[in-house]
């Protein structure tokens, strides 16, 4: 075979196999392609899910802060109304001996105004006593003074 015929199956084959070496470096180039695209995707899909963590952790972080100021309020309102319930109480229990010494003051009045109307009872007694004896009395006196004038008379 001659170099000029020779030549051209070279070429032909140098071509094929160049065609061979583009068309394996455009499959891999495609293949690191669709890793890359793939990589970019997962990075974009971690960025996301750190994004959301975040605005998660914030969005928490801000409840953790209201409930703290809730608990707050609620532990000075359960301590004001503890300090109330006790002045409360103080009242309560003043106002128990109130109702005590009350109660018996009443009672020392029921047994004074009970021993004021026996002694009522026992005047009223004694002046419709003295006023039957005055009455028996002033009746003698007018029959002493008929007879004393009937004496007189004779």
């Amino acid at each position: 075979m001659t170099a000029a015929r020779l030549l051209p199956i070279i070429n032909a084959v140098g071509c094929v196999v160049l065609v061979g070496f583009i068309l394996v470096q455009w499959i891999g180039g495609n293949v690191l392609n669709k890793k890359l695209h793939e990589v970019e995707t997962k990075l974009i899909h971690e960025s996301n899910a750190r994004i959301n963590a975040e605005f998660d952790k914030q969005k928490l972080q801000q409840d953790i802060e209201g409930l703290k100021a809730s608990i707050d309020s609620i532990r000075k309102d359960s301590e004001q109304n503890a300090k109330d319930l006790e002045a409360r109480s103080a009242e309560v229990t003043a106002l128990n001996a109130n109702i005590v010494d009350a109660q018996t003051k009443v009672k020392e009045w029921e047994e004074a105004l009970k021993a004021r109307d026996e002694a009522i009872t026992a005047r009223d007694t004694k002046i419709k006593e003295l006023n039957d004896n005055l009455v028996s009395t002033r009746k003698r006196l007018n029959e002493a003074v008929e007879q004393l004038k009937k004496a007189g008379a004779r």
